[in-house]
């Protein structure tokens, strides 16, 4: 198996090991599924310290079964750690500063800040109409279709970057439309979270969801700011969503069940299902929704620098006087012998 996935797919090294196999899921982005989804392996690499899911589906059948999901899925509960913290994070500026959430959903985290900002959305699903009617201006589903010329002050990318296969070229799209002197706010799970890492390995919680394939670390991020001249603002490392102390117990007990013994645990979920008696479609597989539980998510903040824009246009300028110049340098060259 080690061959198959002998390069990290984040940062292409190829100091990588199988933490295990992944439990199989029939349940994407709130909708059951025909047919489970093969669970793959996690996979970790050393040097960047980030892991991920191998193999992955194409990227058009992610996108496929994206805008087919349930739009309320992507809903945020009240108690949510994180949209608190890159709230304070966006802060409230003077002006109208332009924010764009890539993944906006249903625009809850939007909806939430002052009515000074220009909210500005991406989303594939079906929730992008109720982000819509919320005041979100909807300008892509995807955010390589985005205009060339456009800007913003503020980009987040909540609960996003675990979904896409190249975290790199996605970080890379929004730093190209970020403005000067503006910042990318992500939040994600932490793979150095040692729960995860050390203890619960490929049947941690998060891991679960078919959806996150991708778990870049704080070495990724750093090694992705080196090569196009960012930074790091800040990073912190959260719990998700605060929990009572009963449902903190469950959580717990759910989590160890789940890792003890997958195929038991959906039995459960079966019988519980049954019992429920819910119409539609039954799910055949269930794996512990507990976020909150442990410190497995970080927020980081990726800035540009103030004159970055300016640099790039002299660079380009230079690339494109490069050439004539070489040529007529050679032609002066040359000219004497073309006279003998």
């Amino acid at each position: 198996m080690a061959e198959q996935f002998a390069v990290c797919r984040l940062c292409g090294s190829t100091d990588v090991h199988d933490l295990g196999e992944i439990p199989d899921s029939d349940f994407f982005a709130g909708r059951v599924l025909g047919a489970p989804i093969p669970g793959g392996r996690l996979v970790c690499c050393h040097s960047c310290d980030s892991m991920f899911r191998h193999p992955v589906l194409s990227s058009p059948s992610y996108l496929a079964l994206y805008e087919s999901g349930m739009p309320t899925h992507w809903s945020g509960g009240g108690n949510r750690e994180d949209m608190r913290v890159i709230g304070s994070m966006v802060g409230s500026p003077a002006g109208n500063p332009m924010i764009l959430d890539v993944g906006c959903g249903r625009g809850d985290f939007l909806d939430s800040l002052p009515r000074n900002f220009l909210k500005y959305g991406i989303e594939p699903s079906r929730a992008a109409t109720d982000a819509a009617s919320r005041g979100v201006k909807i300008v892509a589903r995807d955010i390589q279709q985005l205009a060339l010329d456009a800007r913003f002050d503020v980009i987040t990318i909540i609960d996003v970057i675990e979904h896409v296969t190249d975290p790199a070229s996605l970080l890379g799209a929004a730093y190209m439309h970020l403005a000067p002197g503006g910042k990318i706010i992500v939040s994600t799970g932490n793979p150095e979270c040692p729960w995860w890492r050390r203890v619960f390995k490929s049947k941690f919680w998060y891991v679960s969801f078919p959806e996150h394939v991708s778990f870049p670390s704080l070495g990724f991020c750093r090694l992705w700011c080196e090569k196009n001249n960012a930074r790091i603002g800040e990073r912190r490392v959260i719990r998700y969503q605060s929990l009572g102390r009963w449902r903190f117990a469950w959580s717990i007990l759910a989590q160890a069940a789940y890792c003890f013994s997958p195929g038991a645990f959906n039995w459960i979920g079966r019988v519980a299902a049954r019992v429920g008696a819910r119409s539609g479609p039954r799910r055949r597989t269930f794996s512990p929704g507990v976020p909150g539980l442990f410190l497995d998510h970080h927020i980081l903040v990726v800035e540009k620098p103030l004159n970055q824009d300016l640099d790039n246009k002299k660079s380009a300028w230079i690339g494109r006087l490069a050439f004539p110049l070489a040529r007529l340098a050679t032609h002066i060259r040359l000219k004497p012998l073309a006279k003998r």
